[in-house]
């Protein structure tokens, strides 16, 4: 009588698997996937997790999940266009010089970082439907670090808001949107990076806060509030002093100021450098705060 022999399975020679395709709510570019263990993913792979380093492979499913969804990309690249067609374009004062490039310019400027915002604020915010769903439950599961998670929707991001800062800007150079070459570039970094850094991490902070049906309720308003009292749709000049003092406060106030500032040939003062530096540390220590907080329940 023969017997079987029966081995266990070895951890280091597995793939610790993510999702499985049956699971329901998970994002579809996610599903039947798994990140490498050291001898699927090789000695470099193995390195990079000890010391900490981004997985190739979740970046590449979060770029994926954003860039694939032609409703994400079109209305994200699309409104913050129609919106510069709308206010910069079509007006008589779009044409009005200011110290380097015209009103249209800097409407420009405006509406590319309002579209990069918004992008920025759904990507991270994507949070609470993947907590909602168990997604974070399963990723403890794997090696992945929790600041590699957090990194990859930062990059993700990053790359969706480009796209929309550059559709806008686009749209303003074949429209008459007139800026000085050096301003082109400083306004279009700006809006990029500081706008998408600022509301990645308020986006990161609110999808732990909230459910992903909460969620809808709040970005929206607060966003369109952010926006208006931050003068990102009509100056603050001309809305008196209160609304002046308040939208000082507002988080979109000292990226908007720091987007206009080489366009009206003004210094960025020390006010809105306060300001981003303020509200962004607060984002990021909720975010933080949240995060560890869902961990511990796990």
């Amino acid at each position: 009588m023969s017997t079987q022999a029966h081995t266990s399975p070895n951890p280091r020679t597995e793939r610790h698997p993510i999702m499985s395709p049956t699971d329901q709510g998970i994002p579809s570019a996610a599903r039947g996937t798994s990140l490498p263990t050291e001898a699927a993913d090789g000695p470099v792979g193995a390195r990079e997790r000890r010391a900490g380093g981004l997985s190739r492979t979740y970046l590449r499913l979060e770029l994926v999940r954003n860039l694939r969804n032609p409703w994400t990309i079109g209305f994200a690249a699309i409104m913050p266009a129609a919106l510069y067609l709308l206010f910069g374009a079509a007006p008589a004062y779009g044409s009005q010089p200011v110290a380097h490039g015209t009103v249209a310019g800097m409407i420009m400027a405006n509406m590319a970082l309002f579209g990069a915002m918004m992008a920025a604020v759904n990507v991270a915010g994507a949070v609470a439907d993947e907590r909602g769903v168990g997604w974070h439950r399963q990723l403890r599961l794997s090696p992945l670090r929790p600041w590699v998670y957090v990194t990859s929707k930062l990059i993700a991001a990053l790359a969706l808001t480009f796209l929309v800062v550059a559709v806008t800007f686009t749209v303003g150079a074949l429209t008459g949107a007139q800026l000085d070459p050096a301003t082109w570039v400083r306004s279009f970094v700006v809006a990029w990076l500081a706008g998408t850094a600022l509301f990645a991490a308020f986006g990161l902070a609110v999808g732990y806060l909230f459910t992903g049906e909460a969620v809808l309720g709040v970005v929206g308003p607060f966003m369109s509030l952010f926006a208006f009292f931050g003068g990102v749709f009509i100056p603050l000049e001309q809305l008196g002093t209160l609304m002046q003092t308040v939208g000082a406060w507002t988080p979109m106030y000292g990226v908007r100021m720091l987007v206009e500032a080489p366009i009206l040939g003004e210094p960025v003062g020390a006010g809105a450098l306060l300001n981003i530096a303020g509200w962004f540390v607060l984002f990021c220590a909720i975010a933080i705060w949240r995060f560890r907080a869902a961990a511990g329940r796990s």
